[in-house]
Protein backbone atom coordinates (compact mmCIF):
# COMPACT_ATOMS: atom_id res chain seq x y z
CA UNK A 1 0.00 0.00 0.00
CA UNK A 2 2.81 2.86 0.89
CA UNK A 3 4.54 1.64 -2.35
CA UNK A 4 0.92 2.83 -4.23
CA UNK A 5 0.96 5.76 -2.07
CA UNK A 6 4.99 6.82 -2.91
CA UNK A 7 4.26 6.73 -6.64
CA UNK A 8 0.77 8.43 -6.28
CA UNK A 9 2.78 11.56 -4.50
CA UNK A 10 5.62 11.68 -7.04
CA UNK A 11 2.88 11.84 -9.93
CA UNK A 12 0.64 14.69 -7.62
CA UNK A 13 3.54 16.48 -6.24
CA UNK A 14 4.82 18.43 -9.41
CA UNK A 15 1.69 19.57 -9.54
CA UNK A 16 1.09 20.67 -6.19
CA UNK A 17 4.01 22.25 -6.52
CA UNK A 18 2.90 24.00 -9.64
CA UNK A 19 -0.33 24.75 -7.83
CA UNK A 20 1.40 26.85 -4.82
CA UNK A 21 3.35 28.97 -7.04
CA UNK A 22 0.43 29.96 -9.09
CA UNK A 23 -1.13 30.72 -5.78
CA UNK A 24 1.80 32.28 -4.67
CA UNK A 25 1.87 34.81 -7.37
CA UNK A 26 -1.89 35.41 -7.57
CA UNK A 27 -1.43 36.30 -3.40
CA UNK A 28 1.68 38.45 -4.86
CA UNK A 29 -0.34 40.74 -7.43
CA UNK A 30 -3.22 40.83 -5.09
CA UNK A 31 -0.65 42.34 -2.29
CA UNK A 32 0.73 44.55 -4.83
CA UNK A 33 -2.13 45.94 -6.22
CA UNK A 34 -3.79 46.61 -2.66
CA UNK A 35 -0.90 48.33 -1.73
CA UNK A 36 -0.67 50.89 -5.10
CA UNK A 37 -4.55 50.97 -4.60
CA UNK A 38 -3.69 52.24 -0.64
CA UNK A 39 -0.70 54.67 -1.82
CA UNK A 40 -2.89 56.37 -4.87
CA UNK A 41 -5.49 56.95 -2.03
CA UNK A 42 -3.40 58.17 0.45
CA UNK A 43 -1.69 60.36 -1.75
CA UNK A 44 -4.97 62.00 -3.43
CA UNK A 45 -5.90 62.27 0.34
CA UNK A 46 -2.60 63.74 1.37
CA UNK A 47 -2.75 66.72 -1.35
CA UNK A 48 -6.60 67.23 -1.22
CA UNK A 49 -6.13 67.96 2.47
CA UNK A 50 -2.96 70.02 2.02
CA UNK A 51 -5.00 72.09 -0.54
CA UNK A 52 -7.68 72.83 1.64
CA UNK A 53 -4.60 73.65 4.41
CA UNK A 54 -3.22 76.28 2.55
CA UNK A 55 -6.52 77.69 1.12
CA UNK A 56 -7.06 78.31 5.12
CA UNK A 57 -4.08 79.34 5.77
CA UNK A 58 -4.17 82.20 2.53
CA UNK A 59 -7.65 83.28 3.61
CA UNK A 60 -6.12 83.68 7.38
CA UNK A 61 -3.48 85.47 6.11
CA UNK A 62 -5.41 88.01 4.00
CA UNK A 63 -7.48 88.66 6.83
CA UNK A 64 -4.67 89.41 9.04
CA UNK A 65 -3.32 91.65 6.85
CA UNK A 66 -6.46 93.11 6.15
CA UNK A 67 -7.09 93.33 9.92
CA UNK A 68 -3.49 94.94 10.27
CA UNK A 69 -3.91 97.66 8.28
CA UNK A 70 -7.33 98.35 9.89
CA UNK A 71 -5.92 101.12 12.38
CA UNK A 72 -9.45 101.67 14.02
CA UNK A 73 -9.46 98.42 15.10
CA UNK A 74 -8.96 97.59 18.27
CA UNK A 75 -6.83 94.46 17.88
CA UNK A 76 -4.76 96.41 15.61
CA UNK A 77 -1.10 95.86 17.99
CA UNK A 78 -1.76 91.75 18.10
CA UNK A 79 -2.23 91.67 14.62
CA UNK A 80 0.34 93.82 13.96
CA UNK A 81 2.65 92.05 16.47
CA UNK A 82 1.85 88.52 14.44
CA UNK A 83 2.23 90.26 10.83
CA UNK A 84 5.91 91.31 12.10
CA UNK A 85 7.15 88.19 13.98
CA UNK A 86 6.07 86.32 10.67
CA UNK A 87 7.07 88.61 7.47
CA UNK A 88 10.11 88.88 9.02
CA UNK A 89 10.66 85.09 9.29
CA UNK A 90 11.51 85.13 13.11
CA UNK A 91 8.67 82.17 13.65
CA UNK A 92 6.08 80.58 12.03
CA UNK A 93 2.60 81.71 11.89
CA UNK A 94 1.18 79.57 14.45
CA UNK A 95 4.00 80.26 16.99
CA UNK A 96 4.20 83.85 16.31
CA UNK A 97 -0.24 83.94 16.83
CA UNK A 98 0.17 82.09 20.01
CA UNK A 99 3.47 84.32 21.19
CA UNK A 100 1.47 87.22 20.49
CA UNK A 101 -1.59 86.05 22.16
CA UNK A 102 0.44 85.08 24.93
CA UNK A 103 1.50 88.56 25.30
CA UNK A 104 -1.52 90.27 24.66
CA UNK A 105 -3.36 88.56 27.64
CA UNK A 106 -1.08 89.29 30.01
CA UNK A 107 -1.36 92.63 29.45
Amino acid sequence: MSIIYELLFLYIGPKIAILTSERLINHLLVVIIFSLAFIGVAEVMYWLYKKEYLRAKAKYLRELIDQKNDLSSLNEPFYACVYEKWNSGEMPLTEANTMCSLKFEHN
